[in-house]
């Protein structure tokens, strides 16, 4: 497989300096090759998402990678994030949690999913305690974020006390 990730690390080059078509086109080659590998799935659903927006394609492959590989993180956090965008909060938590079981998830991320979850639905107390263990369980430049997250709470939490 180590041909292949060259060649998705090629294409994600590509579509990070704006040409997604290219990118999006290698991914899809190599399809071909290889249909069942999950990383290639969350690599053309992770394009889908965020570089061309485009929630169908983006959800119909992340779920492909999650039925070819139930252990491998990285499409947990991306459905997620697709069902947070969708306002779906209930199976965008189910994804994030699903995500913390899989070896080397990016717990900080996927804390800070469930977190935004709680807060778009006014639950801020929740919120809070998930930026909390999403602070928790970061070593990275993200606390920053994490910490304004737990600010922001707090001050709608403030706010919409009078309303």
């Amino acid at each position: 497989m180590e041909w292949m990730n060259q060649y998705m690390a090629d294409a994600e080059r590509l579509i990070m300096e704006n040409r997604v078509d290219e990118g999006l086109a290698i991914l899809h080659g190599l399809l071909y090759e290889e249909p069942g590998y999950a990383s290639l799935h969350n690599h053309i659903g992770w394009a889908q998402l965020y570089f061309r927006n485009d929630t169908n394609q983006a959800e119909l492959h992340f779920r492909a990678a999650i039925g070819f590989d139930a252990t491998f993180a990285p499409p947990f956090l991306h459905l997620g994030t697709l069902y947070n965008r969708l306002g779906h909060y209930t199976q965008a938590r189910e994804h994030f949690e699903r995500g913390l079981a899989c070896e080397g998830a990016n717990r900080p991320a996927l804390f800070e999913g469930i977190a935004l979850t709680w807060e778009m639905q006014r639950e801020f107390g929740r919120a809070i305690r998930y930026y909390k263990e999403a602070i928790a369980a970061s070593a990275g430049p993200e606390f920053n974020q994490l910490n304004e997250g737990i600010k922001r709470c707090r001050r709608k939490r403030w706010v919409l006390m009078f309303f």
